[in-house]
C-alpha cells in the first residue's frame, strides 16, 4: 500500500482552507446572529457579508489553495482536473475544521443567538425539508456554472475578476434564498454552526444538494464547453 506523502506546501494549501473556512463561517453566520440580537441587519446583510468575504477570500488565499473553502466545490474540482485528487481529503479535513472553529468562537463570543446561524429551511413559512433540498440543489449548480466559466475557462480573458463575479453570485444567492432556505451551497457553511448548535436534522440538505449540485454544474460545464477538437475544456 502506497504511503501518503504530504508535501510542504501541501499544508500551506491546507492551511488557506483552514484560514479561509473560518473566515466564512465566522463572518456568514456571525453575521445572522448579530442580526438575531441586534435586529439591525435584515435579509440584505447576511447576503452581502457572505458574498463581500467569499470575494476576500478568493484575492488572498486563491493564488496558494484555490480557495475553495467548500468541500462540494474541492470534490468537483478533482473531478474537473483543477484539483490533484490526493489533495482532496485534507481540503475537505480543513475546510471542516475551520467552519468548526468558527462555531465555537460565535458560540463563545456572541452566544447562542439566530440558530448559531445555521442554514435551516423556515419551517415558520412552511418550507420543507424536500423543498429547501431542490433550492440548495439549484443554487448550487448556479454557483458551479458561475465558478467555471468565470475561474476555470481557459479562453475567458476577465479570469481576474473572477472572484468579484463568484462574490457577487454567492450574495445574491443568500440575500434572495437565505431567509427561505438557508442557502448555504456549501456543506463547511453549514457545518460548523451545526455542530454548535448540537442539532444536525436538517443538515443533510447542505451536504448532499451542494454535493449533488456543483457536480452535475462540473458536468454539464464539460458538455457544454467543449473545444473545437471535441475536447472538454479545461
Amino acid at each position: 500500500m502506497k504511503a501518503l506523502v504530504i508535501r510542504p506546501q501541501d499544508l500551506s494549501k491546507y492551511g488557506c482552507e483552514f484560514i479561509g473556512s473560518f473566515m466564512l463561517v465566522f463572518f456568514a453566520a456571525g453575521a445572522v446572529m448579530v442580526g438575531a440580537v441586534t435586529g439591525g441587519l435584515g435579509a440584505i446583510g447576511p447576503g452581502l457579508i457572505s458574498g463581500l468575504v467569499i470575494t476576500i477570500v478568493i484575492y488572498c488565499f486563491g493564488h496558494v489553495s484555490g480557495a475553495h473553502v467548500n468541500p462540494a466545490l474541492s470534490l468537483a474540482a478533482v473531478y474537473l482536473g483543477k484539483l490533484e485528487k490526493r489533495l482532496a481529503p485534507g481540503y475537505i479535513v480543513a475546510q471542516l475544521a475551520g467552519s468548526a472553529a468558527a462555531g465555537f468562537v460565535l458560540l463563545r463570543t456572541v452566544g447562542r443567538h439566530g440558530d448559531m446561524g445555521a442554514n435551516l429551511p423556515n419551517t415558520a413559512l412552511g418550507v420543507t425539508p424536500g423543498e429547501a433540498f431542490v433550492i440548495e440543489l439549484i443554487l448550487s449548480f448556479i454557483l458551479m456554472w458561475v465558478i467555471c466559466g468565470a475561474a476555470y475557462h481557459e479562453k475567458n480573458t476577465n479570469i481576474p475578476f473572477a472572484g468579484v463575479a463568484i462574490g457577487a453570485t454567492v450574495g445574491v444567492e443568500v440575500m434572495l434564498m437565505g431567509p427561505y432556505a438557508g442557502a448555504a451551497m456549501n456543506p463547511a457553511r453549514a457545518f460548523g454552526p451545526y455542530l454548535a448548535l448540537g442539532d444536525f436534522t436538517h443538515f443533510w440538505i447542505y451536504v448532499v444538494g451542494p454535493v449533488a449540485g456543483m457536480l452535475a454544474g462540473a458536468a454539464i460545464y464539460r458538455f457544454t464547453h467543449q473545444s473545437p477538437d471535441g475536447c472538454a475544456v479545461p
